[in-house]
């Protein structure tokens, strides 16, 4: 089978393509009225009342579309990142964030649920269980720094909060500082433990999203750690005072990271003699850096940073790009790969204008607001390629590839309506008046 539209690797053989038959909606949705939806209640005031967001949903025209019904259900990164998103409009929705998601807290050490106590889950529950995995399923090492900063800026918002949970966010900064003293390069690091479990234990899930600059996938037979949940682990720690420790955390990403003209996206072992190897491919995980205190009064990086996105080999028409379109595995519609993702961009554009950039975060902001007009959805991804090309995938390609011996999805449809979007999409409309 041949396509001159799809790029292949070097030992990839292309398995199948599978056009869609998705219905575009005529009109794009009111934001307040799909977070209704998503927090299942009537009106924007009840927002919170039960519980956290759900992942996402399809449109009413698309309802019979399985590939568009697949996270139907609460994740714990996705939610808490929805929920800092609009936390100072929606304060229930952040605290009943944190209390579902402190229910389900780990309580004890699990292989088969990747369960260690204080740690914060994945995925509470899925309809479709798939018995190689336990439910709650706490594969995520970001959903723990996460909940941390949320539970902070709750008790920030409403002193009382803390007495509500204080003991979750105690277990949770102990299961960090484990997780930090445990490792031998000082970093927030993942490996799955449960052998069918997730790979990449980071938001850029798929099992290749990390990769070297010859297009080598990390070796995950070994610790992994990504650059933005350093960036995440090191405010949280900031955030309850564990100032040691955070300190160490930024000398270690300084150490292993900072590759002298750009920070990689994550650092693997080799799988000959264990020694670190920085992943230098230039992805958008630099971006989180921004927002982050591990940039405090390194202007000089923030400005490289910014040079970097805004460059070709990152800015499309849609905005910054998961991946540098110049390394190997760059692929526009491949799913952490070269597609542009809404959360991504708004969370990019809050540290831009926190550092000053005030300028280039409205342009993220105007870019991410104009995709969720031209497709009528607030969607998890776009593509990432050049202007014309079509910015809602729909269809499906696969794969086989021959060097890592196992099947990969290329493409495939964004989910249509995504928490993550719908939230950022509701804060910048409440910005921009």
């Amino acid at each position: 089978m041949q396509r001159n539209d799809v790029k292949l690797l070097p030992g990839e053989r292309l398995e199948r393509v599978q056009e869609l038959d998705i219905v575009d909606p005529l009109a794009t949705p009111d934001p307040l009225d799909e977070l209704c939806k998503l927090a299942r209640v009537e009106r924007p005031e009840e927002v919170g009342r039960n519980g956290p967001l759900i992942a996402a949903r399809a449109t009413d025209s698309n309802a019979s579309e399985a590939a568009l019904r697949l996270f139907e259900i609460v994740y714990g990164r996705d939610s808490l990142m929805a929920a800092l998103f609009v936390g100072e409009l929606f304060p229930l929705l952040r605290e009943a964030t944190v209390l579902y998601l402190a229910h389900y807290q780990g309580k004890r050490y699990d292989p088969w649920h990747e369960e260690e106590p204080g740690r914060i889950a994945h995925m509470i529950w899925n309809p479709n269980r798939d018995a190689k995995l336990g439910y709650p399923y706490f594969g995520t090492v970001d959903a723990t720094p996460h909940f941390i900063s949320a539970a902070m800026h709750a008790i920030q918002a409403r002193p009382t909060f803390e007495g509500e949970i204080r003991h979750a966010l105690a277990a949770a900064v102990a299961w960090l500082l484990r997780r930090l003293a445990s490792d031998d390069l000082g970093l927030l690091s993942h490996q799955r433990v449960n052998p069918h479990g997730i790979a990449n234990q980071v938001w850029k899930d798929s099992w290749d999203s990390m990769s070297h600059a010859d297009g080598t996938v990390a070796n995950h037979a070994a610790p992994v750690a990504s650059l933005e949940a350093q960036a995440l682990a090191y405010d949280a720690l900031v955030e309850v005072g564990e100032l040691h420790a955070a300190d160490r955390l930024a000398r270690s990403v300084e150490k292993h990271f900072w590759l002298g003209d750009f920070y990689a996206i994550g650092v693997d072992r080799d799988p000959a003699t264990g020694a670190p190897r920085p992943l230098s491919t230039r992805a958008s995980n630099m971006g989180w850096l921004l927002r982050s205190r591990l940039l405090d009064g390194r202007e000089d990086r923030q400005r490289r940073i910014v040079e970097l996105l805004f460059s070709d080999e990152f800015l499309a028409e849609s905005g910054v790009r998961t991946l540098s379109n110049r390394e190997v595995r760059f692929r526009s519609r491949s799913y952490h790969n070269g597609t542009v993702w809404p959360h991504d961009n708004y969370l990019i554009s809050l540290g831009l204008e926190q550092r000053g950039f005030v300028d280039e975060a409205q342009e993220l902001r105007r870019r991410l607001a104009s995709f969720c007009r031209a497709t009528h959805r607030f969607p998890e991804f776009v593509g990432g390629g050049e202007p014309g090309d079509a910015p809602f995938t729909k269809r499906i390609v696969d794969v086989y590839d021959t060097v890592n011996d196992r099947p990969n999805r290329i493409e495939q449809p964004p989910q249509e309506i995504v928490c993550w979007t719908v939230t950022a999409m509701v804060a910048v409309e409440h910005a921009w008046g």
